[in-house]
């Protein structure tokens, strides 16, 4: 009889638990179905971008090498260089034809574009082939402060709504339209641009070595180096 009222105490007991773990599951916080972020950052610098957009681009070919980046933000980008926009261009030398491909990345989401033909024709392509750029060391953070530190902090203090946008160009990138660079020996440059959202309103453009960070030049009233 002992035994008997033990079992039943025990099973109870069992029974009790399993319930309890059940009703404290169900006010469990499950991830959110419609959220296509992976756990990606909100906001990121360029480097960083380019981490999450390589892998899309991997998918489309595996030999493919980024020739340019660029932030896309109206808000601009923060004071460590970081955007919830990036837009980022590979390149591929295998197809004649749709060697190009762009890369979203938006607020943690990565959404990869059609390709395209690169820039600059057949000598263009030609180009892009021979000139495979060696990885950028410079990132967004890093280039914003020298650009800030050069022409860029003072107009942002004489245009207090002025936002900052940055775009980041291999030489190729330049070559292929025959558009000239402040020197051949620049393999990446960083074009930062401070301007207030209005038309017609000033605007500075402030180079940096994509490589070292080291100070290139500045532009006022330029329509920049836009490229694609």
């Amino acid at each position: 009889m002992r035994k008997t009222r033990l079992f039943v105490a025990l099973s109870l007991l069992a029974i009790a638990l399993a319930a309890a773990a059940v009703l404290s599951g169900c006010g469990t916080k499950g991830a959110d179905p419609t959220d296509t972020t992976q756990g990606r950052p909100q906001s990121v610098t360029a480097y960083e971008t380019g981490q999450y957009t390589k892998p899309a681009a991997d998918k489309w070919q595996t030999n493919n090498w980024m020739i340019q980046t660029r932030s896309a933000d109206p808000d601009g980008v923060s004071k460590d260089g970081k955007s919830k926009i990036w837009e980022v261009y590979y390149f591929t030398p295998t197809p004649e034809q749709g060697n190009q491909m762009f890369v979203i990345y938006n607020r943690g989401n990565v959404w990869p574009n059609a390709p395209s033909d690169s820039k600059g024709s057949d000598k263009g392509l030609d180009i892009y082939r021979k000139n495979k750029p060696p990885d950028f060391r410079v990132d967004s953070g890093e280039a914003y402060q020298v650009a800030r530190q050069n022409g860029g902090g003072d107009f942002m203090d004489g245009h207090p709504d002025a936002r900052a946008n940055m775009q980041l160009r291999c030489k190729a990138d330049y070559d292929a339209i025959g558009e000239k660079t402040p020197s051949a020996q620049y393999k990446w440059i960083w074009d930062v641009a401070f301007k207030e959202p209005k038309v017609g309103a000033d605007e500075l453009h402030v180079l940096v070595d994509g490589m070292t960070g080291d100070f290139i030049s500045k532009d006022t009233n330029t329509t920049g180096t836009t490229g694609q």
